[in-house]
């Protein structure tokens, strides 16, 4: 019983540390439900969202009640205008590098409850619509800005992530205008440090 109580209180102890430590690494990976308006389309088009994906590493700096969290994530994001029997979607790949700023807003040794916000990077490529009714592909700037903000919990070493990201700035060619795109993303996590 005693050896029992010492294991007990040993694991517990190494838990807390892990849990308090000042530097995290992990993976993380995730969906995305994307919408991106199309403006000026006829009144019978709708604009509307598909689901994408993203996965990628980060890392966080615990500074007492506050934390930075930088990251790298590879993204494919989706959007959609349909209607009278049309339907296309616009499709782009992303490397993303967020910068988040956080706030622990629970903090017990094995469950932390996190709100955030900042600015995320994406280096794009092209735009293109998997049907050719709104021209051809989009060559957008390869640099694109986000402003992100979520919430998290984190439970021992998982981390569950829910947030909105706002496009800063409009895609356009000749034939079309579309407005910055919008998502929410879902996220699961892994600290390995």
């Amino acid at each position: 019983m005693k050896k029992l109580f010492i294991l007990l209180a040993v694991c517990l102890g190494t838990l807390t540390c892990m849990a308090q430590s000042p530097l995290n690494f992990g993976i993380h990976g995730g969906i995305s439900n994307t919408k991106i308006k199309v403006k000026d389309v006829p009144t019978v088009l709708k604009n509307g969202s598909n689901t994408g994906y993203m996965f990628g590493v980060f890392a966080r700096v615990n500074l007492g009640p506050l934390y930075v969290e930088p990251s790298l994530n590879y993204s494919h994001k989706e959007g959609e205008v349909k209607g009278d029997g049309y339907s296309s979607s616009l499709k782009y790949n992303s490397f993303d590098i967020p910068l988040m700023v956080g706030l622990h807003i629970l903090d017990l040794p094995i469950v932390k409850l996190r709100a955030y916000l900042g600015p995320v990077v994406s280096f794009t490529g092209k735009l293109k619509w998997d049907k050719g009714d709104f021209g051809n592909a989009i060559d957008n700037d390869k640099t694109m800005w986000n402003g992100k903000i979520g919430v998290g919990v984190d439970v021992w070493k998982l981390t569950f992530d829910i947030d909105y990201e706002k496009g800063l700035k409009k895609f356009q060619n000749d034939e079309i205008k579309i407005k910055a795109p919008r998502s929410f993303n879902f996220t699961l996590g892994f600290k390995i440090i």
